[in-house]
Order: C-alpha cells, then structure tokens, then sequence
C-alpha cells in the first residue's frame, strides 16, 4: 500500500515536473494591470478628440457659410460692376445731341407789281438750316406758292417765328388783289430734321393737351363767325357754314403754329363764306 501511494507521489511530481519546464514564462509588461488612474485619463482624451472633432465639423460648417457668403457678395459685386460698367459703357455710346443749325427764312421768289396805281409785292419763303436738308419743305412751299405769286390778281406773302426747335411759317394768299378775303397755310419746320412736324409735335412743343387745344379753337372760330359775320344765323347759307365750322370734324382739322410775335395760334380752313369774298380762313391766338 505504501508502496502504491509513493509511486503515484512520484508520478505526480513527474508530470508537475515536465508541465513546470513546458511553460513559458510571461513578460511582466503584459502581466501588469493597466492603472486606474490611465483608464481615466484615457476616457478623457476619447472625449476631448471627439470634442475636437465636433467643433471642427462645427468650424468647417461655418467655414462653408461663410465662404458661401462670401461667394454671394461676391458675385453681387460682380454683378454690380458688371451693371455700372454696362450703364457707363450705354453712356458713353450715347451720342452727343447735335447742335442745333442757324435757321433762315427768306425769300424764293419776290416781284413788285401794279393794278391801276397800286403797288404789290408777293413773295413766297424758303427756310434754310444749317447741316440739315429742307429741300423738301421748300419743294412743297414753291409748288404751292410759285404759279399764284406769278399772277397780278393776288399777293402772296409770309411771316415767321423760329422757336428753339421748331419754326412756323405762316402764308397768306390773297386770291383777289384789293378785297377782302384770304387763304391761309401753315408750315411748322423741326430744326432738328427739316421735316413738317405733326399737330401732335406741334401740341407737346406748346406743352398743351388735345383737348385743351380743341376747346380754344372752337371758341376762336365762334368769336370770328360773330366778329366777321355777324348776321350769319339770317343768312341759311351762312349758317349751314358756320354749323360745319364748328362741328368736330372741322375743329380736329386746325393746325397749331406760332405767329410772327411768338404767340400760340391756330389756323382753321373752311370754305368761303356767301357774303364775303375770298375763302376767309381762320386763325386766331389761343
């Protein structure tokens, strides 16, 4: 029994022996605890780079922002210079508005002449501005004017007014040398271009409105049916020319001018009236 008990001792010294020299010793590095105190600071260093990593996230956002706005103002600016330089650019393409030329009315065609022993002169215009061509205003006065200024049984004459960029020429024809009773025509010439200018030109020149002109007109031509014709509401013939006179067909039909002492007027056709003679076309000041 004794002997059984000390062979499994040593066996098992043996085995203790053998498993003793088959094991590696460990390197106290690896053994050794890693302190408390380098758990914390380790948690706190994880917290501060997270920290950090959130305020960079938060700083490049705001870097972002800011370039954006930056970006925006600059292309505001940029828009803004691209603007102002275009408006300056239209600015300098504009041309300088030309200067107005010296303007001259004088005569195309002038002759004296006797009935009995009367003397007449007639005449007719021509209007001339310089660097800018009237030849066909004047063209148009001379075919009007030249035949009648020819003939010893009327006198055509002419007065105007050159405004700062207008002039008006007003003719007057009388048909029947020593009576009564005239023909009148307007011309209303832009300095600027040479050519006629329209009742609507003429109105904005007078700075006045269609209507006013209208209501002036028809009290002017009233006026000169009550001065020249007196009697007209007795005489039918007369009447019926007065009533078409004033109708509004006649009155949108008056011409704006200005007159030789620069005031405003308006010329009014019509046929002649039974008791006068001539053709009594009407222009008065408004």
């Amino acid at each position: 029994m004794n002997k059984k008990i000390t062979a499994i001792l040593m066996a098992s010294c043996t085995m203790l022996s053998l498993a003793a020299c088959n094991t590696k010793p460990t390197p106290a590095t690896s053994v050794t605890a890693t302190p408390p105190e380098t758990t914390a600071v380790s948690v706190t260093e994880t917290t501060e780079e997270t920290t950090t990593a959130e305020e960079t996230t938060t700083s490049e956002e705001t870097t972002t922002e800011e370039t954006t706005s930056a970006e925006t103002t600059a292309d505001k600016t940029s828009e803004t210079t691209e603007k102002t330089s275009a408006t300056t650019t239209e600015k300098a393409a504009t041309p300088t508005p030309k200067a107005i030329g010296k303007t001259t009315v004088t005569n195309a065609y002038s002759r004296t002449f006797k009935v009995g022993k009367t003397k007449y002169t007639t005449k007719y215009p021509k209007v001339t501005i310089k660097g800018v061509s009237t030849s066909a205003i004047n063209k148009e006065i001379a075919n009007k004017f030249s035949s009648i200024a020819k003939k010893n049984d009327s006198v055509v004459k002419y007065s105007y007014y050159v405004g700062k960029n207008y002039v008006s020429i007003f003719v007057t024809v009388n048909v029947e040398t020593g009576k009564d009773g005239s023909n009148y025509y307007v011309y209303n010439v832009s300095r600027v271009t040479g050519k006629k200018l329209t009742k609507a030109e003429m109105l904005k020149i007078f700075n006045m409105k269609d209507s006013a002109f209208k209501s002036k007109v028809t009290n002017g031509v009233k006026k000169w049916w009550t001065t020249n014709v007196p009697d007209y509401k007795k005489n039918k013939s007369d009447k019926e020319l007065y009533n078409k006179a004033i109708a509004s067909k006649s009155i949108n039909s008056a011409i704006p001018f200005m007159n030789s002492k620069g005031k405003k007027c308006f010329l009014l056709r019509q046929m002649k009236a039974p008791t006068q003679a001539g053709n009594n076309d009407i222009y008065a000041t408004i």
